[in-house]
Order: structure tokens, then sequence, then C-alpha cells
């Protein structure tokens, strides 16, 4: 009886989402939207490691940073200034997903049929990205609504060869680009479309490719112009992240070793899309191949080969994160190469599945939150004890020195992080000091080095081992620094686990 039951409501809702397949698109968008924004503002009483960060550096408001384009800062710093809440800056994440997933239909609507298109979308519930590693806003989950986007707008200009959805594509793949340089590889992508479908290369006997290039110079032209004055200084941090390879061999393991671990995040998707096809003879779309299948093909598999085939050729193993944008399109090319799946137990099996999905993911973030420090004691920065060191330390700095913290500083070279735990400071102090990124001025342009040397600052670094001593490249950049008594604070879980340790020390003002 209640497996009957069970059966019609799935029978209905598939009935419900074949006639209104937009309605269904935002219900469950906006479910997405409001768990995982509602979820870490509960379970986490530290910001995430990306947040802090965040919140630090993008009120500064450059053209650019050492490590990484602005955009991502710049949103969380405005959302900050408009709520008055730091927690407002865990909408971002969730809200970036959403978008991209809405624009993942749009363009499936135009390739396929709404129906279909919402299952793409559904499929992509159960990856990672779009999940678990959407709370942790930063770079990578900003790139993915202009991923979209441009992915959208650039069939649109091929198919419609309307000028204004050329100008799109190239301002939307310029906002990539903005928010992460790994956008060179859904550029590469649109080029190799651009060049060999013979579709699209009829293209170049327009002005449209031409107005694509110029909107995407003129959107990022800013941003170019930094990148050349301070010669390309993003790109030696993510060389210093790849590790490089050691061994001949290497130059195979290491793209084995990315592709697998690609597929570990695909899991439930993978997962999805075979619960849908489970028990059905696979068979090509009897229709000719045309331009939407092989153009969502490539925009589904090329980013990820791009990726693989110049970190193989550079001998480098791509950092694990570095896919998060490069599935967007891959369960709507599935869907588009295949017959489509009328059969509605099928569909039923597959409402089921992702009501799985849907309901296990924010389940499983929630329990680790929760339980995984009564399992193992293993140190979070949503556990870290940020805002009572930031007001500690702060309070000590004015006891000491009779004025406000301006500058804060993590130590480059110290046994344990700096760079987070000054990021908090600069985050939860009631002051909002500007943090001299590792101690090293020349990574942070924000920074007056008179007024610093005139105003004095806190430089910060969690120890690990027994040694309190001054880190020798402290001392070296900052004579003057002077070591105080390191802080042993709690971190915040339900049951204790090892303290956080945190040394600091003083450059007191100039008299």
């Amino acid at each position: 009886m209640g497996r009957t039951m069970s059966t019609d409501a799935l029978g209905r809702a598939i009935d419900f989402a074949r006639n209104r397949p937009g309605a269904v698109l935002a219900w469950l968008l906006a479910t997405h939207l409001a768990v995982w924004t509602v979820l870490p503002i509960l379970l986490c009483p530290n910001l995430q490691l990306d947040l802090v960060e965040d919140l630090a550096l993008g009120k500064e408001w450059q053209l650019g940073y050492w490590k990484h384009p602005p955009l991502p800062w710049w949103a969380a710093d405005l959302v900050y200034r408009v709520s008055g809440s730091l927690d407002a800056v865990y909408l971002l994440g969730p809200l970036s997903a959403v978008l991209c997933l809405y624009f993942v239909w749009r363009l499936g609507r135009e390739v396929s049929d709404p129906f279909t298109a919402l299952l793409a979308v559904m499929a992509l519930e159960g990856l990672h990205f779009f999940n678990f590693s959407a709370v942790k806003f930063a770079h990578d989950q900003m790139q993915l609504p202009f991923w979209a986007l441009a992915g959208w707008f650039l069939y649109r200009a091929v198919n419609g060869k309307r000028s204004l959805d050329w100008i799109a594509a190239g301002a939307f793949l310029a906002l990539a680009f903005w928010s992460k340089y790994a956008a060179f590889a859904l550029a590469a992508s649109f080029g190799l479309v651009l060049i060999f479908d013979p579709t699209a290369r009829a293209a170049w006997r327009s002005s449209g490719p031409y107005l694509m290039a110029a909107a995407f110079l003129v959107v990022l032209g800013p941003n170019l112009w930094w990148l050349a004055e301070t010669g390309f200084q993003p790109f030696h941090y993510a060389d210093s992240r790849a590790i490089g390879a050691a061994h001949w061999y290497d130059y195979g393991v290491f793209p084995l070793r990315w592709t697998l671990g690609q597929l570990f995040f695909l899991i439930p998707t993978i997962v999805l899309i075979a619960v849908l096809f489970a028990g059905h003879r696979l068979s090509a779309r009897a229709a000719p191949v045309g331009f939407a299948r092989r153009y969502v093909m490539a925009l589904a598999l090329g980013p990820f080969l791009v990726t693989t085939l110049v970190a193989a050729a550079l001998g480098r193993l791509p950092v694990a994160m570095w896919g998060y944008p490069l599935w967007s399109f891959a369960p709507l090319a599935v869907l588009l190469w295949f017959e489509p799946i009328v059969d509605r137990r099928r569909l039923q099996r597959f409402a089921a599945a992702f009501a799985i999905v849907f309901v296990a993911m924010p389940t499983a973030y929630a329990a680790i939150e929760l339980f995984e420090p009564l399992l193992r004691d293993r140190p979070k920065a949503t556990q870290f004890p940020g805002r009572q060191m930031a007001e500690i330390i702060t309070q000590r700095w004015r006891e000491k020195t009779g004025t406000p913290l301006r500058y804060v500083g993590g130590v480059a070279g110290a046994q344990g992080g700096g760079e987070f735990a000054a990021n908090n400071i600069a985050v939860y102090s009631p002051d909002r000091p500007h943090v001299v990124v590792h101690g090293d001025p020349r990574l942070s342009p924000w920074i007056d080095r008179a007024d610093l040397a005139r105003r004095g600052g806190v430089f910060v670094w969690e120890q690990v081992g027994a040694d309190p001593s001054l880190p020798p490249d402290l001392q070296q950049a900052f004579p003057r620094a002077e070591l105080q008594p390191p802080l042993v604070l709690p971190r915040q879980t339900r049951l204790p686990r090892r303290p956080v340790v945190v040394n600091y020390a003083f450059l007191p003002p100039k008299p």
C-alpha cells in the first residue's frame, strides 16, 4: 500500500515536471539556495577559510591580487557592505551554483526540450562542486555562472548570428577570467569550436567573432594591464600550486591521477545518469548529429581535455578543484546524444534517486560538521576561534599602544600557518585592520610602508611544535617586532579537542 502511494506520488511529480519543467526547476533551485545558504550559517561557528580570505582582502578593491583575479573578493566585500552581516557571504557560493544550473537549463531548452534540460540539471545536483564545495565561496565558485552564460550565448551567437549575442559571449567569458584564470580552458575550447566545427567556422565571414574578441578585451582590459604591470604574478602562484613531475613516468601518472580525482567527484552524477538509463537500450538519437550536439559535447569535454593536455605537457599535476566548472554541461551532453527516456518507470527511479541525493548531500554535510570532532581530532577552519582571538589581540594592542589596530600580517616561513590567522583578525577585529599578506608588503600593494612603520601592527601565526621564538623572516623584515605571550584558545567543538596555539608579535608604533 505504502509503496503504491509512493509510486503514485512520483508518477504525479513526473507528470507535473513534464508539463511545467520551469516551475519544478524554480522550486529545486530555490530549495538548493536556501538549504546550502542556511546550513553553514547554523553549523559553522567560524567562517570558512575562503570566506575569511574573501572579506579580509576584498575590501582593498585591487585590479588583481598576487594569487587570483579580484571579482570574487569584490563580490564578498560588496555583500558585506550592503548587508552589514559577515554571514551574508554564505549566500554567494550557493547563488553562483544555482545561477549556473539555471543557465545550463536555458541552453538545454535551446538545444533540446525543457524537460530534458531539467533532467540534466537534476543530474548535476549530485556533483560535489554544486553542494558541499559551494559553501566555500571563492574563485572556483565565482566562475560557474559566467562559464555557463558564456557557453549559452556563444551557442546563440553561432546559431542566431545576432551581434548582441556575440558581444555577450565575449563579455561573460571575460567575467569568467575576472573570476579565475582557469577560464583559459573554456576560451581555448571556444576557439577550437570556431576553428574546426563546420557550422561555427562559417561565422568568421561575419563580424561576430571579432565583436566577441573586442568585448572580451574591453571587459578584461584593466586586469590584463594589471597582469602585465605585475609580471603576471598570479601565474607564478598557480605554477607553485601544481606539483611538478619528478620522474619521467609522472608525465603519464599525473593525467591519470587528475582524471581519477575528477571521476570521484562525478560519482553521484554518474549514478543518477546510470539510473536514468538502466535497462534502457542505448542508441544514438535518430536525428543527424547537428551543431547543437557537437557544441554541447565540446563544452562538456573540451575544457577538461585542454586542462589535462596542457598540464601533461608542462609536467604538472592539476589541483583537483581546478575541475570545478568543467562538468557543468556533461549531463546535458549525455542526454543529447542518446534517445530520450520516456519510460515512466525509469523516470520514477530517477526521481527517487534524485530525491535521495537531494536530501543525502546536506544531511552528510550537517553530520560532518556536527559529529566529525567526536570521531577525530582534525583542526578545521569552521572550528577556529577567530572572533575570540581577534578580540583578545585587538584589546591587548589597544592597551599597549593606545591606538586602533591598523595592520595585521601573517608570517611566512614560520612553523604553522599565519595567513589564515591574520585574515581572521582582519575580519573579526572591531578595528578591521588591513592585511599584510604573508607579512610581505610586496604582495600587498595597498599597504603604505611608511604608514605601517609609523602606526605599527600585529604579526600572527599558529604554533606547531614547542618553539615560540620570533620567526627569522619576521625578525629580518621587522627588527622592532616584539614577541608576545602566546594565546591558547579552545577550538569551537562540542567535544574538547586540542586547543589552538597562536603566537603573535607587536610592531610598536614609532613615537
